[in-house]
């Protein structure tokens, strides 16, 4: 028996997608969106660590052909990375201007940067400033009653009342000089880890569990 010709054209493969680039593509708007996020509403936001995973375990499976372990773990690996990524991003672009303007609107923030800056400047009301550059004794003085404590009290309240009576420009600028100071001292690494809480790390560790599930296929 002569073999079976079937004439016309071959139905085109259907082209696999990469769950690779799908993944990474899906981190950089989850990066993007949760920072937004972030800056809006002054919160952390960690549970959404547990949200990225199971966003990426799907995407990652609906492209896979078919989805295997090497996929679970593909959707694994990028929920940590997009996590850390993530947090990297919050503190280089919106955890320091959060920052900056919860201190400018914070009293007893601006008190103590009040307090510094007219410390520095010597810039007391002049019987103040007069006081204090005679008797340097009483400024080192912490007992809680006395003499000292009365002169802290003093300049405490100057520093209150030129916190209060300071315009927002004043505010930022003073936040902006001492926070970075403070920030230069602290260094990244030691914002970043602290951007790292008990919660996140349970947040964490529930996205990267349901990303290996979900990025095998199963449910």
């Amino acid at each position: 028996m002569s073999p079976v010709r079937v004439y016309g054209k071959a139905a085109p493969q259907r082209a696999e997608g990469s769950p690779l680039l799908a993944g990474l593509l899906v981190s950089i708007v989850i990066v993007v969106v949760w920072v937004g996020l972030v800056y809006v509403t002054h919160h952390a936001v960690g549970v959404a660590a547990w949200g990225v995973g199971g966003l990426l375990g799907i995407v990652v499976a609906k492209v896979a052909r078919p989805p295997t372990k090497a996929t679970g773990a593909l959707a694994a690996v990028l929920t940590l990375v997009t996590v850390l990524l993530a947090k990297v991003v919050l503190v280089v672009a919106a955890l320091q201007p959060i920052i900056r303007q919860e201190l400018a609107n914070d009293p007893g923030s601006l008190t103590v940067l009040f307090l510094v800056e007219k410390t520095q400047q010597k810039s007391f009301s002049p019987q103040l400033q007069a006081t204090i550059n005679a008797r340097p004794d009483l400024v080192g003085d912490s007992t809680f009653f006395g003499p000292g404590y009365e002169l802290r009290h003093q300049m405490i309240d100057e520093a209150a009342a030129a916190a209060k009576a300071s315009s927002f420009a004043e505010r930022a600028r003073l936040v902006h000089v001492h926070y970075d100071r403070f920030i230069n001292k602290l260094g990244f690494w030691v914002l970043l880890l602290s951007t790292f809480g008990l919660l996140d790390v349970v947040w964490i560790g529930l996205g990267i569990s349901t990303a290996w599930t979900l990025g095998q296929g199963r449910i």
